[in-house]
């Protein structure tokens, strides 16, 4: 008869990644989509903004025409 012993794996003590990783590049992966999304904001507004001066133009056009 054997008597089985469960030995444990060995564990190095370190919990740091192997894997070196520039943080430049993190910062990248998070910044790029957020940069992304406040210049479709930005842009949709400007849109916005331009519509509105320009139906106001259109509309003082109007009002010197049924004068």
């Amino acid at each position: 008869m054997y008597l089985q012993i469960a030995i444990p794996p060995q564990v190095s003590g370190s919990k740091e990644n192997n894997i070196p990783v520039n943080p430049i590049a993190g910062y990248l992966i998070v910044l790029a989509p957020l940069i992304f999304l406040l210049t479709i904001i930005a842009y949709r507004k400007c849109k916005i903004a331009i519509f509105r001066l320009s139906v106001e133009k259109l509309e003082r056009i109007w009002l010197l025409t049924t004068k």
